[in-house]
């Protein structure tokens, strides 16, 4: 398609030489332009998909894929309704929670904490916990009315260690002649967990469930269903036999699936997304019509040249493919070094910030404030692929409009005063 002497003609005018050398330069700008905006976007998308994969993680590591709540938020014999619910397909573990809201007491300290009532084994079971213990074991939880597991977070703000005693405080308490005294209840750290999720690690509590039920005055009974698939895609798929066998074996309830429960959340970040797809992709835009500009300035520049190649035999045809390698050649070299910087940058990000960091003096990731603490990043080869196209179809369409104007140059007019 493209013939030698064209490529040749191509690479000799974006040689950086005599007065031709600012026009070159000024398409080095423009594949400056369009690396950094690829690199950009790259960086972005990945930043924001690993942020959303970890969030993902964690929310359904903690809390499972379904929650079945009983309507009037208490239910009893629920070994047997998650016996039976446990054979669904998809369904993989069904573990019986109680949840509720207390405040913690540590020395002088008070904080508002979240207590969860599970049941040993279930804790065990529960990989996203049972996997980052670092500190004490969860061999010993239940085998003590008043073992508790405690994040990390919480353990180093309030210097909190294996045997350290937590005062929990309940405003359900007693009713008495005098009102209601608040139920108190002193628990003994056994174990400190760290699933790298602030909120997490900062203000959940674990309680063995029996302990939780008297505590709360739940008597024999809990306040939900935790419900675990093979996978969290699997939901929609689950769902009608799941709610088919909770009416066949009389439990009266509510399913809420991991999406329903977070779907505010989620969809900000969906969005968030797009529009920063969009926003830099306006810097690859630019890029391309610093593109356009540097190939006109070509073509003015070689409009002479352009005459003599016609007059030697050069078809208009040959003229557009030169000017074409020209301009689709500033594309693909910024677009591929965009491409390939950008996933280095991706997979180094934790690096490059630690050293930010050092030099600036300053902390730019705090895990406190959003929530995970590490920068996150995944890189998804359909969304590369997607940039790449982008950028070089957008690279290739502002090459066609200068290739053509320089085929239509009239080689009569342009050498009339030569």
């Amino acid at each position: 398609m493209f013939r030698s002497y064209e490529w040749r003609v191509a690479l000799k005018y974006l040689k950086i030489k005599g007065h031709d050398g600012f026009v070159t330069v000024i398409a080095l700008f423009s594949l400056l332009g369009i690396f950094l905006g690829v690199g950009a976007l790259v960086v972005t998308m990945s930043v924001m998909g690993g942020f959303r994969e970890e969030i993902l993680s964690k929310v359904i590591g903690f809390n499972g894929h379904i929650l079945y709540q009983p309507f009037g938020g208490k239910m009893g014999d629920y070994d047997r309704a998650a016996a039976d619910i446990s054979t669904v397909k998809n369904i993989v573990r069904v573990r019986p929670i109680l949840e509720g809201q207390a405040m913690a007491m540590m020395g002088d300290y008070g904080t508002f904490a979240i207590v969860r009532g599970v049941k040993p084994e279930d804790l065990k079971s529960q990989k996203l916990v049972s996997n980052n213990i670092v500190g004490g074991s969860l061999d010993n939880f239940g085998l003590g009315d008043n073992d508790i597991v405690i994040g990390k977070r919480l353990a180093e703000k309030y210097e909190l260690e294996i045997g350290s005693n937590v005062t929990l405080m309940s405003p359900k308490g007693r009713i008495t002649p005098f009102g209601t005294v608040p139920r108190i209840q002193q628990f003994n750290v056994v174990a400190i967990f760290e699933v790298g999720e602030y909120n997490y690690d900062s203000g959940y509590f674990f309680v063995p469930l029996v302990t939780a039920q008297t505590y709360f005055q739940y008597g024999d009974q809990v306040a939900a269903l935790e419900i675990t698939l093979t996978h969290a895609d699997l939901v929609g798929d689950t769902y009608p036999e799941l709610s088919s066998r909770i009416a066949q074996v009389g439990l009266a309830g509510r399913i809420i699936d991991w999406q329903q429960l977070n779907r505010a959340f989620f969809n900000a970040l969906k969005i968030e997304k797009n529009a920063m797809f969009i926003i830099l992709s306006l810097i690859v835009l630019v890029a391309v019509f610093n593109v356009i500009s540097t190939m006109i300035m070509l073509v003015k520049s070689k409009t002479r040249d352009i005459a003599v190649l016609r007059t030697m035999g050069a078809s208009r045809s040959s003229i557009t493919r030169i000017f074409f390698i020209i301009g689709s050649s500033i594309g693909v070299i910024g677009t591929v070094s965009g491409v390939i910087g950008g996933i280095y940058l991706a997979d180094h990000l934790q690096w490059v910030l630690h050293i930010l960091e050092q030099i600036t003096g300053t902390t730019m990731w705090d895990a406190q404030t959003r929530s995970i603490d590490e920068i996150p990043s995944r890189i998804d080869n359909m969304e590369v692929m997607t940039i790449a196209i982008v950028s070089l179809t957008l690279s290739l369409l502002a090459t066609i409009f200068p290739a053509l104007k320089a085929a239509n140059t009239d080689p009569v007019k342009a050498l009339k005063y030569e």
